[in-house]
């Protein structure tokens, strides 16, 4: 009886050690987590900044090692993170490489977050500009043919928060614009396209960050805009909808065009992009936009 006892007293104390070696080895984990991470951040941060620049050789894996005080392990992790984002290359007996700029993944958001000023980095911004101008208007012209009503409820409801939310959020107008372009190609119902939302995503967060001194003039720019885009799309005006996508990311070049040149956008803008939206747009879709007014 004692010992029935005594062996029904231990199986709880065993079942709390290995509950404790399991809490333990999560804690290890996050931690390893959490420096992996810090090392691929400030390497990638290194190389986006210029200290390291295309073809140069990345200090010997101890050095980096002692360097930054972390283990041998978690540099080669970090290699791996980074040439798998295009940044690195890794040969025997030669070492660790930086590539050519447009071999690294530029559209990759963690990638972009490396980057210390892209505002600066005006083939980067144009790049990104020009990729949007080839996906969405396509984009759009497919929704207004495609979108079904939960399609046009999404993109209503981000039309909507960016509206609600433009004086006294700007954060979640942000968001909610960014849930707009996203929605908009999705309604395309276009596997490729809906696959290049990343691109728009990256897009949009980097012309947020260029522009933050004057998002809010940005934003009230663009929200008629946008507003075109949905109406056209809601109205199955394919055309229309090429045409004021295509409007909408004018205005977004000149945001960033003024932001180069250190000029504030006044309302001139915003009377300048309804004239030519008018003229581009069938007169239908003007008259349903106050395009025409």
């Amino acid at each position: 009886m004692v010992a029935a006892l005594s062996r029904d007293n231990r199986a709880p104390k065993g079942k709390t050690s290995a509950s404790k070696f399991r809490v333990m080895g999560d804690a290890a984990r996050m931690h390893e987590g959490r420096i992996h991470g810090s090392v691929v951040d400030t390497i990638g941060r290194w190389i986006l900044g210029g200290t390291y620049a295309p073809d140069d050789l990345l200090p010997r894996e101890d050095d980096l090692a002692e360097q930054l005080s972390v283990s041998r392990t978690s540099i080669r992790e970090a290699v791996k993170v980074l040439s798998a984002k295009g940044l690195l290359q890794a040969r025997r007996r030669v070492g660790v490489r930086v590539r050519d700029r447009d071999d690294w993944n530029l559209l990759d958001p963690r990638v972009l977050s490396w980057h210390p000023d892209v505002g600066r980095d005006e083939a980067l911004t144009t790049s990104l500009i020009e990729a949007r101008r080839i996906i969405e208007p396509a984009a759009a012209a497919l929704a207004a043919k495609r979108a079904t009503a939960a399609d046009l409820a999404r993109i209503e409801q981000a039309y909507l928060g960016m509206k609600l939310n433009l004086r006294t959020n700007l954060e979640a107008c942000c968001e909610a614009d960014l849930k707009f372009h996203v929605s908009v190609v999705a309604a395309s119902h276009n596997f490729v396209l809906k696959g290049l939302t990343g691109t728009i995503e990256a897009a949009l967060r980097a012309t947020f960050a260029i522009t933050n001194r004057q998002l809010a003039t940005a934003q009230s720019r663009a929200l008629p805009a946008h507003k075109a885009v949905f109406e056209c799309v809601r109205m199955r005006d394919a055309d229309g909808a090429r045409l004021a996508t295509i409007e909408l990311l004018e205005i977004a070049a000149r945001d960033l065009d003024s932001k180069r040149a250190g000029a504030a956008v006044g309302a001139p803008g915003l009377a300048k992009s309804r004239k030519i939206r008018a003229d581009r747009m069938t007169p239908a879709a003007a008259r349903r936009t106050g395009a025409a007014e």
